[in-house]
């Protein structure tokens, strides 16, 4: 039981002393990024899908 004690210890004194944590500009300015990222990829993906479902149309009616 020692050990965990010590453990959560050490985790409480990383977190408080040694991490560096963002700003609040920096965390928003990351957020941003994400949330940009995530709608170009899902613009691609939709792209993508409505090109396949295209194609996948004209095949089919060939047919």
């Amino acid at each position: 039981m020692a050990g965990v004690a010590e453990y959560i210890k050490e985790s409480y004194i990383e977190l408080t002393e040694k991490v560096t944590w963002p700003t609040w500009r920096e965390l928003q300015s990351s957020a941003v990024l994400v949330l940009v990222a995530a709608i170009i990829i899902a613009m691609v993906i939709l792209g993508m899908d409505q090109i396949i479902a295209y194609l996948l149309k004209a095949f089919y009616s060939l047919t």
